[in-house]
């Protein structure tokens, strides 16, 4: 069945005309908007697609769309356009990654990749630590790790830009060993779980942070070891500016 449904895709795509010679709407490849179907292996295929297909971008429309880790790939874009939801599982079984870093959105080794709109990207962090919470009772030993919103390691020429972050489980968005990262005019809001950092900045290299209003539980901005780097008319709730520690 699946070979057919990929099939199906590959035909619609070739004869389907998109928003333009790299733009493709996500419902191409089978996504669905309901809030209720888990679209994982359909993101995923999508990305593999357009970045097996010479790169270009892949446009969410308004609904909500529930899926676990995706990994982005070389000259992918991701863009959620206004009224356009990511939402992640509130299962932490369906996050991948290191044991030590999990996260919806994984990046690693990877160029020429960005994630914008004016969408939102939505994390349910209660939920998860709460059905975390659940399990251990039950006596199953989960990751313990709080995945994050975006995770980016060894990656170059990332732009994130315009996009709001809501209700991250722990971290929300981490940047490790990133060269060329511009963060530009997006909103971050994550107070429903203690200890919750809104971005987090390790070793970096030519590292611009934008236009941006973080409200956090913990720390807006944690820097560590980069190079280059500017924060630029960042303010927290309290109006403050931020600088980063």
């Amino acid at each position: 069945m699946n070979k057919f449904k990929f099939l199906f895709i590959n035909i619609l795509l070739c004869l389907s005309v998109t928003l333009s010679a790299k733009d493709y709407k996500a419902s191409l490849f089978g996504v669905k908007s309901d809030g209720i179907v888990m679209n994982t292996g359909s993101i995923q295929y999508a990305i593999d697609y357009i970045s097996e297909n010479g790169g270009g971008t892949l446009v969410f429309y308004v609904g909500r769309y529930v899926t676990g880790s995706i990994y982005l790939k070389s000259n992918v874009s991701i863009k959620l356009m206004e009224g356009a939801v990511l939402v992640g599982s509130p299962s932490v079984y369906d996050y991948k990654g290191d044991k030590n870093n999990k996260s919806l959105i994984i990046a690693d080794d990877q160029e020429n990749i960005s994630i914008s709109g004016k969408g939102v990207i939505q994390g349910r962090g209660a939920s998860l630590l709460s059905l975390v919470d659940k399990q251990i009772k039950k006596g199953y030993f989960p990751s313990q790790e709080s995945p994050a919103l975006i995770s980016m390691s060894g990656c170059s020429n990332i732009n994130i830009e315009g996009i709001i972050m809501l209700d991250g489980s722990g971290t929300v968005q981490k940047y490790d060993q990133c060269k060329g990262l511009t963060i530009k005019n997006i909103t971050v809001k994550s107070k429903a779980v203690p200890e919750s950092c809104g971005l987090v900045l390790s070793n970096g290299d030519e590292v611009k942070v934008e236009d941006s209003f973080f409200d956090t539980s913990d720390t807006e901005i944690k820097l560590k070891g980069n190079s280059q780097i500017s924060i630029i008319n960042c303010v927290n709730a309290k109006g403050k500016k931020l600088h980063g520690e």
